[in-house]
């Protein structure tokens, strides 16, 4: 939480629009003390120290809160880049720790090894012989080994393009096979190996030089031992998996990184030093950097310019947290504050239902829009008063005061428009902030989804080339000890592979010869018939895959899921015998991808959002990060959002199930290979992010409501003219002579009546000077009446039949004080209203004036009668 002894006074002066903001608070402040000062020497009654006071706290609340929310929203949206940039390539790489896990097992490369280990015990047996030596070199079965091996290695960068070289090396270190025909390195001295062969892990992880890899100065490699057998240990040889990792971060990149405030996306490294840049020529690698991670932003300096930076820690992934990176951000200070969004047209409903909302504005924050208006109303009420007291006068000084009052009431106005277009700033920064911050959740989920499923397709094409497979299948007939073979190796694969509740070996007639799952045993020997089924038999081509639409399967406890499935071919032919489909667990993994995007507390998302994944075409639910909606439901929302094309997004606010929610949506763009132009599986899914933002209420603006009516008639010289002090009631325009005015104070320190009718006109009593005074509200006479609090009270007298009477009527607000001609003011006929009406008169306007809400007089003494 940002609070504002943390903004450093060093960043306000980079806040243009805080500042911009300011400068006017600051100009108008001036004006007041002026008029303050006029209004002494005016003698216009007016006492405004109170209203400066709190105009003064005011304005520094104001200004203290948008630059907050101005720093916040900057901080977080600096927080999630800088976080996201480090998640993302740990999911990616937690993949590829299963990868190496899976490869080194590999038949073909395990019997390549021993062929190799074969070849080299005849070449020692033969050292001396050097014609014997060539003619080992030359054995035609190792050639035909060799070539396979690289052609597999090929395939497998193929479909895993993640990967620029697999390098194999025998139990001594030698180089026996590679995918880089220009690196001429044969044998490794790196230390890796050493580790390797000691590690009791599934994988060494290393971002280094290595001297196998001579062309890349550093280089993220996977290695592992390879051993005889999964049951017999010995080391024949090592594999590296060597990854795209400047490809890839450019890739995420890409994606994270604004242009316009000229931010740098950065990796570091344990020791802090930078190992990718989104911009090397402004953030170098191998730069040391001081990081923030406790902090929630930090200020230093970078090559002689400040800088506001962020470091993130990675959240990690299914426990993998890699070499101990952090994602880091820099954005330089007099670009950080610079604002890129467009004015937001919110309807002032909608505006005020979200602003109750507690999780998204602070107390303070919702504290301002009133305390403005108790300012206001303040100054208008002195102005009022001021005015009706001056209109008893007509001196030369009375003359000089109310020229004072319309300065006041001017400046007054000023300083109305200012606080509101502050605080409507203020307000757009943070619902922009939330809209901005619900697109990038959408696009982060979807692109998580996205990546998640590249691996899916990847992983049933690679499996299918599996040997052991492949030549199982083509058998004529087919035993249960090769079921059993087959099953082990499913259930090898699975335990790596964990995002799958099961994976199936099928024949050409769509029996199922094994499983991984061992609880789903029962299903061997069942037939499918599935249309993904046929497609999967079809593919010609091992570079192909199929999938199924998200449907419900009995391969999947009869839940919505989707199946990627490839064909198996005989060895050395391309004719089918069989495929793989692979049951992806998309219960708990889309709902884990959802949540895993989301802002959370204490590990928990954060109440009121929740998030979707839809398939586009159908507008089915995928799934749902919690159980506000179900799986195989259709999602009923705005059409505009299913017209998204891939990689388009859209946010806003709208009525949602009854509720106002900020909802973000992004349409899904695909990874790599994956979903792209060159692949023939299309299946756009859209992710939406919903931000409940409030309950959806009614609310009348009153202030809108009046029309701040204003009379201004030529009066001629000698006319009887009636001087009016007029205010509103719900919105009825209505007045009293101001020789019956005595002042109108504030509400605050009523004295409310014990009544058993809440309803009644009689509200309650004031102290007043040295009178107690009766209360009254006779908007229960009006018929379109407001609901809310009222804020004044006019305090008037009446002569009544002995003595004159002194009452308090409830206003919503107060107007002008005008000169009406006495010909212009038409009095109700009494024998026609007799005792029933309040009003005793209404104002005729003047002839250039349409007024539909014309000013009608009210009779006091009525109402004083209803005491």
């Amino acid at each position: 939480m940002i609070e504002k002894d943390n903004i450093k006074d060093e960043l306000f002066e980079y806040m243009k629009n805080v500042s911009e903001f300011k400068q006017e608070l600051d100009d108008i402040s001036k004006t007041w003390d002026q008029l303050i000062l006029l209004s002494q020497l005016g003698a216009t009654g007016l006492d405004m120290s109170d209203t400066k006071e709190n105009f003064t706290q005011l304005k520094s609340e104001l200004i203290s809160q948008l630059a907050q929310e101005t720093l916040k929203k900057v901080v977080n949206e600096m927080r999630s880049k800088a976080s996201v940039s480090v998640d993302i390539v740990i999911r990616n790489l937690f993949e590829r720790t299963a990868d190496i896990g899976f490869l080194a097992t590999d038949d073909d490369i395990r019997n390549f090894l021993l062929t190799t280990l074969e070849l080299n015990e005849k070449i020692e047996e033969r050292k001396k012989d050097i014609d014997t030596i060539e003619e080992c070199l030359d054995e035609t079965h190792y050639k035909k080994q060799l070539k396979h091996i690289k052609l597999r290695f090929k395939e497998y960068v193929a479909k895993y393009s993640v990967y620029y070289d697999i390098v194999l090396f025998d139990k001594n270190g030698h180089i026996v096979a590679k995918l880089d025909e220009a690196n001429s390195v044969t044998k490794t001295k790196d230390e890796l190996l050493d580790i390797v062969k000691s590690t009791n892990g599934e994988y060494v992880e290393t971002y280094k030089y290595h001297d196998f890899l001579p062309h890349h100065e550093k280089s993220l490699v996977y290695s592992y031992k390879v051993t005889k057998t999964n049951e017999d240990k010995e080391i024949i040889g090592f594999l590296s998996l060597c990854f795209k990792f400047e490809d890839e971060m450019d890739g995420i990149f890409s994606k994270l990184v604004c242009k316009k405030n000229k931010e740098t996306l950065l990796l570091l490294d344990k020791n802090c030093e930078v190992i990718a840049s989104s911009d090397k020529y402004h953030i170098p690698l191998k730069a040391k950097l001081e990081v923030s991670i406790e902090d929630d932003y930090k200020i230093t300096q970078f090559s002689g310019r400040d800088y506001i930076v962020k470091t993130c820690k990675t959240n990690g992934y299914e426990g993998f947290f890699g070499l101990g990176w952090m994602g880091h951000i820099m954005i330089p200070l007099d670009s950080a504050f610079k604002v890129h969004t467009n004015d937001i047209e919110i309807e002032d409903t909608i505006l005020q239902s979200i602003m109750e909302n507690e999780e998204l504005f602070k107390k303070e924050l919702l504290e301002i829009p009133a305390k403005a208006q108790c300012i206001q109303d303040e100054l208008d009420r002195a102005v009022w008063n001021g005015n009706v007291m001056q209109m008893e006068s007509d001196s030369s000084s009375a003359d000089f005061a109310r020229s004072i009052l319309r300065e006041v009431r001017t400046t007054g106005e000023k300083t109305k428009k200012a606080f509101k277009t502050s605080i409507e700033k203020l307000n757009q920064t943070i619902i922009s902030s939330l809209l901005n911050n619900a697109t990038f959740l959408a696009t982060l989920s979807i692109d998580i989804m996205d990546r998640n499923l590249y691996e899916r397709a990847n992983d049933c094409r690679w499996w299918a080339l599996t040997s052991t497979f492949r030549t199982i299948l083509n058998k004529k007939s087919i035993t249960s000890e090769d079921k059993l073979q087959i099953g082990n190796i499913l259930k090898y694969i699975n335990n790596l592979y964990t995002v799958y509740s099961n994976i199936l070996i099928y024949d050409t007639h769509g029996t199922i010869l094994a499983v991984s799952n061992e609880s789903e045993h029962k299903i061997v020997d069942t037939k499918l018939s599935n249309n993904w089924l046929k497609h999967s038999l079809g593919l010609k081509d091992s570079s192909k895959y199929a999938v199924s639409d998200f449907e419900k399967s009995f391969l999947y406890t009869n839940n919505d899921t989707y199946i990627y499935s490839a064909s198996i071919f005989a060895p050395n032919s391309n004719t089918v015998v069989g495929g793989i489909a692979i049951v992806f667990d998309a219960t708990s993994q889309f709902q884990g991808m959802l949540k895993d995007a989301l802002p959370k507390i204490n590990n928990e998302v954060k109440k009121g959002i929740f998030s979707l994944f839809v398939e586009k075409s159908s507008k089915k639910i995928v799934s749902c990060s919690d159980d506000t909606h179900t799986v195989g439901e259709i999602l009923s929302i705005d059409n505009e959002f299913f017209k998204l094309n891939n990689g388009e997004s859209l946010s806003k606010i709208m009525n949602y199930n009854d509720k106002y929610y900020i909802v973000g949506a992004k349409c899904s763009f695909g990874y790599r290979e994956y979903k792209s132009n060159s692949d023939e599986y299309t299946n756009d899914v859209l992710s939406f992010v919903f931000f409940e933002a409030g309950e959806i209420k009614n609310f009348v603006n009153r202030y809108d409501e009046f029309l701040n009516n204003y009379y201004n008639y030529p009066i001629s010289h000698n006319e009887n003219i009636e001087e009016i002090a007029t205010f509103y009631i719900g919105n009825k325009w209505l007045g009293v002579p101001t020789s019956s005015i005595v002042e109108a104070i504030s509400i605050n320190n009523l004295e409310t009546p014990i009544s058993m009718d809440l309803d009644h006109h009689f509200k309650g009593t004031v102290a007043y000077k040295n009178y107690v005074v009766s209360v009254l509200d006779i908007s229960p006479f009006i018929k379109n009446k407001f609901e809310d609090k009222k804020n004044d009270i006019i305090i008037v007298t009446y002569q009544g039949a002995i003595e004159k009477h002194t009452i308090g009527i409830v206003v919503d607000k107060l107007g002008e004080i005008l000169k009406i001609p006495t010909r212009c003011i038409k009095p109700f006929e009494e024998h026609l209203i007799s005792g029933g009406m309040l009003a005793e008169s209404i104002v005729q306007p003047p002839q250039d004036k349409t007024c539909k809400n014309l000013l009608t007089i009210l009779n006091i003494s009525k109402i004083g009668q209803l005491q």
